[in-house]
């Protein structure tokens, strides 16, 4: 049986070059890549994928680590420009659900020590990243969260600077009584600890009464919407933690013919253009093609992507 080896052989050219020609590689030309498939065509070669890792050192396939096997509009999106960068430049990559599962995760964590991924990206942590930076040894690992002191590469969003303004003007605008969802608990990252720190800050009355936790989806958006009409405050604003959520909460006051409250959304998604409703965009397929791009270059750096507030509707 052929092998790759025996391709280069003939070709004259370089087991890696060859490798590269396989997997439509980016740096090397097309007169390279043709005679090289045109000898594959010639002798019937079908690629060993993992001899070819193991010959060249690299399996061009990217680990991801995501907190979800079901449909979430951020991580979708975050998705979307991982797929896009990655496929740019020539690189596949395998999603890694975990469902917040520490030891799930860690499973993840051997699996890249033990070179089944060159690079790992991981958009949600559920072990400290502490223990994550033991791993870094194995090769490029890329946050998309704030790590805080920790020394790992990081490309995450700055959810913080856009929010003090806006309540600044909300509160202008005689807003009062303001609420919050989150995806998991506003106590389970770094990232919605600010979030909560900046509300409680600027929001004397402002409590953990006022959050709705483990908001994912549509529907749950609907149950926060009939919590926050529950409260005796009347809750005269939302900050949904989607658009997605966002939506949900809307459906839930309009199904009830009660007054909508101002939601905000997050992500800038189709369906808050389609409701009017005002979104923080956070820029996140943006997040995905950097992440993909510093994970491939092996860049070692802590950068954040800026936000911008979209205001629609009466805003």
């Amino acid at each position: 049986m052929i092998t790759i080896y025996d391709i280069a052989k003939i070709s004259g050219y370089s087991v890696s070059t060859v490798s590269r020609a396989l997997n439509n590689q980016p740096r090397i030309s097309k007169e390279t890549r043709d005679k090289i498939l045109e000898i594959v065509s010639k002798y019937d070669y079908i690629p060993n994928s993992k001899a070819v890792s193991l010959s060249i050192g690299k399996s061009f396939n990217l680990g991801i680590i995501v907190p979800y096997s079901s449909s979430n509009s951020y991580y979708d999106t975050i998705i979307s420009g991982i797929m896009e960068e990655g496929f740019r430049d020539g690189y596949k990559v395998t999603f890694l659900p975990t469902n917040y599962d520490k030891e799930i995760e860690l499973d993840y964590l051997k699996m890249f020590s033990s070179k089944e991924f060159d690079g790992l990206i991981i958009l949600s942590a559920s072990n400290c990243f502490k223990l994550i930076e033991e791993y870094k040894k194995y090769g490029p690992i890329i946050c998309c969260e704030d790590v805080g002191d920790c020394n790992l590469p990081s490309v995450y969003i700055n959810r913080f600077e856009v929010y003090e303004p806006i309540l600044v003007e909300l509160k202008k605008k005689n807003y009062k009584n303001f609420a919050l969802t989150f995806s998991r608990t506003y106590d389970s990252s770094l990232a919605s600890q600010k979030v909560f720190n900046i509300f409680q800050t600027n929001l004397k009355s402002f409590s953990t009464k006022l959050i709705y936790n483990n908001c994912k989806n549509f529907e749950d958006g609907y149950c926060a919407g009939k919590y926050f009409y529950s409260l005796k405050n009347n809750v005269d604003c939302i900050f949904a933690n989607s658009d997605e959520v966002a939506a949900g909460i809307y459906k839930f006051f309009k199904d009830n013919n009660i007054k909508v409250p101002l939601i905000i959304g997050q992500d800038n998604q189709a369906i808050s253009k389609l409701l009017d409703i005002s979104t923080i965009d956070f820029h996140i397929t943006t997040l995905g093609k950097k992440a993909v791009s510093m994970c491939i270059s092996g860049e070692f750096r802590n950068e954040i992507i800026r936000s911008s507030f979209i205001k629609r509707g009466d805003l």
